[in-house]
């Protein structure tokens, strides 16, 4: 029988009040920043913890030994859920999926190499590129990768080289071919092998679960947060092929832990231990108690959703819901209210070319782009919570929203920063929203996020949406300098250095207003403000200007300029235009205080508020009437007769109750003795494989080895 997602959704559903109640009030839509944890992973934990003791790993006492013994049970249990053979693989534990990304860049930079990596990496993957001796590259599609696999990658250098990849891009939620691991180093024609391959699995692993069973089609590193697999325990680790020890052993820094002796007095010796890869790579003392959650959690995951297959195609099927949901949304104009950002070779429905993430912006019915923060402070009001901004990614980001290099160079010295409230700058979005399933989603989320969507988004024609002025055509780079031509296409993007700079005459300390003779222009290809007068031409860079000495920004009513200290550049202005002066930068305007910032985004009301205070007390109250029609879809858990009465009180309440009524003793004590009983098992039926799920919560834990 075929994979049935309505009976699967109702067995989450079932199971949700009592393992996820941290879900009862809320719609979680962020699985790709972490996952839930289940209540029973975190009472497991508790009773091991009251239960046992654990002692630092260094050491040889009974607690210590028992901390070791769990830590490498818990190690055997991360290479059984990814069908890893401990021949083949190791496991090194680490903080989380950046460190254990900075294990093999400090392993490899010791050596010197050259790094490749795929545009949709994260910024923890793309950092790598910083110590890259031999040079560097980033691959701006999949298809330019297939043509350097089908080159060969001996083509890039000679030396040590590293190729990194997402498993999922954590921002379009895009998966590349796995095949990639294999193909990559079937290009070395040496009989070592001189190229490696580094998979980010961190998004990817939510809702997919690698398979390492075949090590010669695997990568040779795999990054990983447990985090955003299970939702605790905050642990990493980096599963790392055994044929890859002899680039790691190299490696020159040494902790405690990682080593068998140092000499400090006399002379510097130290011999590394070299039993297994995680002895020399975990520095320090391993985060054993988060070892011992961990155990647990992969433990209750595989009672709770069975096979990671049944959680890949459920989490597939709720995002072609979103993905269909959203695309086919119409403004009364018949524009389209949402512009999803998509890798053109995913597919929504097909696990292997897509997860559970959708990227996207909200349009105006003229096709201007919504503040995302807008849109994120209503779903808050309204209970949803989810992501927004650049979200780690840069090439997805650059690539997605179309930003040259040059125009989020601009973004940055506008203003524009991580979590900052920059929406748009040069008519174009800075960051994305994006939605993320997981395992424990239903299709009541997806419901409930559409519902969101269509009751604030969708202009029904009653009202028309405000609109963004039309950017100006006159270009003025200095304040008072003639317009220099810019290209339709190009205006908006330009209009942030519209009289961006200025000349101070320093005897009045005021801006000249007439420098007809001066001419201004911008180079978006050099990077360059170029100042011209007569014969005589200054390059000065974009990016170079004077620094702020406060964080006070310009506002609608009061400009602010910083000088430049550059005698150089006053003194050419100065000769060139016959009077002491200076050329000074104005500040960016205080996105705040735009009129956008405080104008209702919801489109059938754009009522100007006084305030930011003013616009969030006033989605309140649009938020009230969301939350009246769409209530929170998990309901709390039934509560059982008997609940929280020890076994004697309820032996003594039906002794008293069946003293006057013996005919009646036989029949209510079958009936207590059935409510006794544990829950039996919720199962599917065979058509869905090694797929059950059990109500853990019920389940006494009287000791750590009864969920091994």
């Amino acid at each position: 029988m075929a994979f049935s997602t309505q009976r699967y959704n109702a067995l989450i559903e079932e199971i949700r009040p009592i393992q996820y109640p941290s879900l009862l009030k809320t719609t979680y839509l962020d699985h790709a920043g972490t996952t839930i944890y289940a209540k029973s992973v975190i009472d497991a934990y508790h009773q091991d913890l009251t239960s046992n003791l654990y002692g630092n790993p260094h050491s040889e006492s009974p607690a210590s030994w028992l901390a070791t013994k769990r830590v490498e049970d818990a190690r055997l249990a991360v290479l059984e859920y990814f069908n890893a053979n401990p021949d083949d693989f190791d496991v090194v534990f680490t903080a989380n999926a950046t460190a254990a990304i900075k294990v093999v860049s400090d392993c490899f930079r010791d050596q010197g190499f050259w790094y490749g990596y795929h545009k949709d990496c994260h910024n923890s993957v793309v950092g790598v590129r910083e110590v890259a001796t031999a040079g560097s590259q980033c691959f701006t599609s999949s298809a330019e990768v297939e043509e350097w696999i089908e080159q060969g990658p001996s083509s890039s250098s000679q030396g040590l080289k590293l190729f990194a990849y997402p498993a999922q891009s954590n921002m379009t939620g895009y998966r590349p071919p796995y095949h990639w691991c294999r193909q990559v180093r079937g290009g070395d024609k040496n009989s070592q092998q001189s190229t490696f391959v580094l998979l980010d699995a961190a998004s990817y692993l939510t809702s997919g679960r690698l398979d390492l069973s075949n090590a010669d089609h695997a990568p040779d590193f795999v990054a990983m947060s447990f985090y955003k697999i299970f939702g605790y325990p905050d642990l990493g680790a980096l599963l790392v092929k055994r044929t890859a020890r002899s680039v790691l052993a190299q490696r020159k820094y040494f902790a405690g832990g990682t080593v068998d002796m140092v000499t400090v007095i006399g002379g510097a010796f130290h011999a590394f231990k070299r039993s297994n890869l995680h002895d020399f790579l975990e520095d320090g003392t391993v985060p054993f108690h988060n070892i011992v959650a961990l155990r647990h959690a992969i433990s209750f995951h595989s009672r709770l959703f069975g096979s990671g297959n049944n959680i890949s195609k459920h989490t597939a099927y709720l995002s072609k819901l979103v993905y269909d949901e959203l695309s086919q949304l119409r403004h009364a104009n018949g524009q389209s209210v949402i512009e999803v950002y998509k890798d053109p070779q995913a597919t929504y429905g097909d696990p292997a070319t897509q997860g559970p993430i959708i990227a996207f912006s909200v349009k105006h019915p003229d096709g201007n782009i919504l503040g995302r923060s807008h849109f994120e402070e209503l779903a808050i009001e309204c209970g949803l919570q989810l992501r927004t901004g650049g979200v780690c990614n840069p090439g997805g980001i650059g690539s997605m929203l179309q930003l040259k290099n040059w125009e989020m160079r601009r973004n940055f010295e506008e203003g524009a920063r991580c979590g900052d409230g920059f929406d748009t700058i040069g008519a174009k979005p800075t960051g994305i929203i994006r939605v993320s399933l997981g395992p424990m989603s239903t299709q009541g989320d997806v419901r409930r996020f559409a519902a969101f969507v269509k009751m604030f988004f969708v202009d029904k024609g009653a009202q028309s949406s405000p609109s963004s002025p039309p950017a100006s055509t006159s270009i003025s780079a200095v304040e008072g300098c003639p317009v220099f031509p810019v290209r339709p296409s190009e205006q908006a993007a330009y209009q942030v250095w519209d009289r961006r700079w200025c000349v101070i005459e320093e005897r009045s300390g005021t801006p000249v207003k007439e420098l007809e003779h001066l001419k201004a222009e911008i180079d978006v290809h050099t990077e360059e403000l170029i100042l011209s007068h007569l014969e005589r031409r200054l390059a000065l860079s974009l990016w170079d200007v004077p620094e702020a000495p406060d964080k006070r920004l310009s506002t609608p009513v009061k400009r602010i300029y910083d000088i430049y200290d550059n005698p150089a550049v006053n003194t050419w202005l100065s000769e060139q235009l016959g009077c002491q002066c200076v050329l000074a930068h104005y500040r960016p305007q205080d996105p705040a205080l735009s009129p956008e910032a405080t104008t209702c985004a919801v489109s059938w009301c754009a009522q100007e508020r006084a305030d930011k205070d003013d616009l969030r007390d006033h989605y309140k109250s649009h938020a009230q009437a969301f939350m009246d029609a769409h209530p929170f879809t998990t309901t709390g858990p039934v509560v059982r007769k008997n609940a929280g009465r020890s076994r004697s009180v309820r032996f003594i309440d039906l002794f008293k109750r069946t003293r006057t009524r013996p005919s009646m003793r036989t029949s209510i004590a079958l009936a207590e003795k059935q409510m006794l009983t544990p829950p039996s098992q919720v199962t599917l039926s065979s058509d869905f494989a090694n797929l059950h799920f059990q109500k853990v919560s019920q389940i006494t834990v009287t000791s750590v080895e009864q969920v091994r």
